[in-house]
């Protein structure tokens, strides 16, 4: 049971690796045609960068129904957490309603565990 919680936690931190190589993507951008250290440094960070890029798609790849899962089911956790907020703000006259938004948060976090659970037997068929 540790070891899928910490498999998910892995794979929720690793897919956001592409996202936070894109700037340095961009940075890396061709500054000009002289040649120099900024040149060969511009260089250096696009292939950097580019490695990073491929390592984060082959994670993606490996860990593609976990990922899945945790996005589906966060949808779906936050779908039914704001819309048990809004109930209770309605039928409270709106005094509960100010907790429409961390029902949110919990139903999303719990909807992408439960999501991640059910996509990582997915991604490891042979274990």
């Amino acid at each position: 049971m540790l070891r899928a919680i910490h498999h998910t936690v892995l794979v929720g931190l690793l897919s956001l690796l592409p996202l936070v190589t894109a700037p340095l993507t961009a940075a890396a951008a061709p500054l000009g045609t002289e040649d120099g250290w900024l040149s060969d440094t511009a260089k250096e960070l696009r292939s950097e960068a580019e490695r990073a890029i491929i390592l984060g798609g082959a994670i993606l790849y490996r860990y593609r129904h976990t990922i899945a899962g945790m996005t589906l089911g966060c949808t779906a956790g936050a779908i039914v957490g704001a819309t048990g907020g809004v109930a209770a703000g309605l039928a409270t006259s709106g005094t509960t309603l100010p907790g429409t938004g961390p029902a949110t948060a919990i139903g999303c976090a719990l909807g992408a565990a439960a999501g991640a659970q059910l996509g990582l037997p997915l991604d490891q068929p042979m274990d």
